[in-house]
């Protein structure tokens, strides 16, 4: 592939990353572009090497393709991305100083999902969800931004049951980000598919209040003990659907956690997403899912409650199009009824 860099993105542990255009390929106008020196790119070829496994999901970022160019002399290793113009989702919460309105969080939390979905099937864990690593495209569905997940650097090959990270436990026992991580990471080193989905439960929490579970915690000796010893405070000012769906998140214990696919099944979510299409994208995950675009319930999408902090009560901070009604949420029985059978129901399901 003959290219050009057009400037610096960033910087990570593996290298840099630069907005560069294909001058070859008419399709595609930029690319993002991962680059290490050749002799410190193992994590980046590790990554490669995922991605062309996970091939086959539009909430996965694509990758292009990789060469190795000359740069100051040295051997470099280059790796060709989707670019996210429109940043990451830590921008989209943090940036924009709102929290999201359930129904435009089930629809980012519906698209995490089915990657994490797609991830897992495909045999991967990936180990450092957070909201840096989920990146957002413009122009989704309704005007509204889609999400993908991305950089898998750090990624495992899973088992059938919890696996014992010996090289993780050398490095006080956490892969990836300290402030997503489980406690059956920290305290044991176990890196199974449920490390992904309390990331995952962290990353709603997040979205649904503007801050990161946590985040109370002075230093990296204090956030261990916690996660170690403490459950995440689930919000107030959520509905009982929501409270219930991240109380399946994170559940302390690991055996217990609900996997991917019991949550897209969960009320939070089909509340607003068409039911069957949830079903035919469980049953053909791999399939052309360019199908299932209309899945948004529009009448729910634009007017389900926003539930604002005190300090997020202000007008300039509604978002505005995802509904600023601010009214309390109804309390709902039917939910906090139904609980039980779907525990059992579910609970069997586990994998």
């Amino acid at each position: 592939m003959s290219w050009k860099k057009l400037k610096l993105l960033g910087r990570g542990s593996y290298g840099t990353v630069s907005l560069a255009t294909p001058l070859t390929d008419y399709y595609t106008l930029f690319a993002a572009v991962k680059s290490a020196q050749d002799d410190r790119s193992s994590s980046l070829r590790a990554e490669a090497q995922i991605l062309h496994a996970l091939r086959g999901s539009e909430y996965v970022i694509k990758c292009f393709g990789e060469d190795v160019s000359i740069e100051n002399g040295k051997k470099t290793y280059n790796l060709f991305l989707e670019y996210a113009a429109a940043g990451t989702l830590n921008d989209l919460i943090h940036k924009s100083n709102t929290v999201l309105g359930e129904a435009e969080a089930a629809y980012y939390a519906f698209q995490i999902l089915v990657g994490i979905c797609h991830v897992h099937r495909k045999g991967f864990i990936h180990c450092d969800l957070k909201p840096a690593n989920i990146l957002v495209f413009p122009g989704g569905q309704h005007r509204l931004a889609s999400v993908k997940l991305a950089d898998f650097g750090v990624s495992l090959r899973s088992e059938t049951k919890s696996c014992w990270d010996t090289s993780v436990k050398k490095r006080s026992r956490c892969r990836g980000t300290l402030l997503y991580a489980p406690p059956e990471s920290v305290v044991c080193g176990i890196q199974d598919k449920g490390v992904d989905i309390w990331a995952f439960g962290c990353i709603l929490v997040e979205m649904l209040t503007g801050k990161r579970v946590w985040s109370e915690c002075k230093n990296k000796k204090e956030l261990k003990l916690k996660i170690e010893h403490e459950k995440p405070e689930i919000p107030n000012n959520i509905s009982n659907d929501a409270k219930h769906f991240l109380s399946k998140c994170l559940d302390r214990d690991h055996n217990w956690r609900w996997n991917a696919e019991m949550l897209l099944h969960h009320p939070f979510i089909t509340n607003y997403l068409n039911k069957k299409i949830i079903r035919e994208l469980i049953e053909r995950p791999f399939g052309n899912t360019a199908r299932l675009r209309p899945f948004v319930s529009m009448e729910n999408l634009f007017t389900t409650p926003s539930f604002y902090y005190h300090h997020h009560n202000s007008s300039s901070d509604l978002r505005g199009s995802s509904s600023i009604i601010t009214r309390p949420p109804e309390t709902n029985n039917d939910n906090a009824r139904g609980t039980t059978i779907d525990e059992m129901n579910f609970r069997n399901l586990h994998i």
